[in-house]
C-alpha cells in the first residue's frame, strides 16, 4: 500500500483487530506494479491496496471505495482569495507541489498537469503523497491530492480544500490478492475484516453536495 493507504486505510484495520484478533501483526511494504505481482504469486505478500489499474494478470481484485482528486492550498492564499474561489485560470496561475507516486496509476495527475502546460509551474516534486499538505501550508504552491487525505488532514494543518477545476476520472481503490491464495480461510477473514473497518472510516464516506 501507499502512505496515503497507510495513513488513511491501515489505522481502522488495526483498529478492527485489536479487539477480534490482538496476536495479528501487519508489515507494510511499497513496490513497483512489475514487482507486486510476483510477491502476490509468491505469497510474500497477501494483499495489494490502491490505485494500480496494470495489475490484472492471475489476480482477483474487490472494489474498496472511490475517491476524486481535489486542490489543496494554504488557508487564505492570495490568488484564490482575489477570485473568491479556485478558478481555472487561478489554479493554472500557481505554482504546484506533485508527489510522483512511481509505480501507482497516480502518474495521471502530471500527465493532465503537463497537458495543461503545467509542466513549468511545479515548484517542487516529491516521492509520496503525505508531506504535501505540509508543503501547501507553508508556500503559496497548490497540491492535486486524492479527497480522503485531504480530508484526514483537515483539521490538523492549516488547509483548504477546494474542488478541482481540472476533470479527473474517479479514483477506484482496490483490494488485489493472488488466485491461488482465494480459498484461504485467514486471506479470507481478513480481507473481510478489512472490508468492514473501511465501512466505518468517515474520511471515505462520499462528499455530501449542498
Amino acid at each position: 500500500m501507499t502512505d496515503i493507504a497507510e495513513a488513511i486505510i491501515l489505522p481502522h484495520l488495526l483498529d478492527a483487530c485489536r479487539v477480534a484478533a490482538p496476536s495479528v501483526s501487519f508489515r507494510t511494504t511499497q513496490l513497483d506494479v512489475e514487482k507486486t505481482l510476483p510477491a502476490l504469486r509468491s505469497g510474500d505478500v497477501d494483499l495489494a491496496i490502491g490505485y494500480l489499474p496494470s495489475l490484472r494478470s492471475g489476480v482477483k481484485q474487490q472494489l474498496l471505495f472511490e475517491a476524486d482528486y481535489v486542490v489543496i492550498s494554504r488557508e487564505d492564499h492570495p490568488i484564490i482569495r482575489q477570485s473568491g474561489k479556485l478558478t481555472r485560470a487561478a489554479f493554472l496561475a500557481c505554482g504546484h507541489a506533485l508527489a510522483e507516486a512511481t509505480g501507482t496509476g497516480h502518474v495521471v495527475v502530471e500527465r493532465t498537469l503537463k497537458r495543461c502546460g503545467l509542466g513549468n509551474s511545479i515548484g517542487t516534486r516529491v516521492p509520496h503523497f503525505l508531506a504535501l499538505p505540509m508543503i501547501v501550508a507553508a508556500s503559496d504552491l497548490l497540491a492535486t491530492v486524492p479527497r480522503p487525505l485531504a480530508r484526514l488532514l483537515i483539521d490538523t494543518v492549516p488547509i483548504a480544500i477546494h474542488q478541482h477545476p481540472i476533470r479527473f476520472s474517479n479514483l477506484p481503490i482496490r483490494l488485489f490478492w493472488h488466485e491461488r491464495f482465494d480459498a484461504d480461510l485467514g486471506l479470507r477473514w481478513l480481507r473481510h475484516t478489512l472490508r468492514q473497518a473501511l465501512h466505518r472510516a468517515e474520511a471515505l464516506r462520499p462528499e455530501r453536495r449542498v
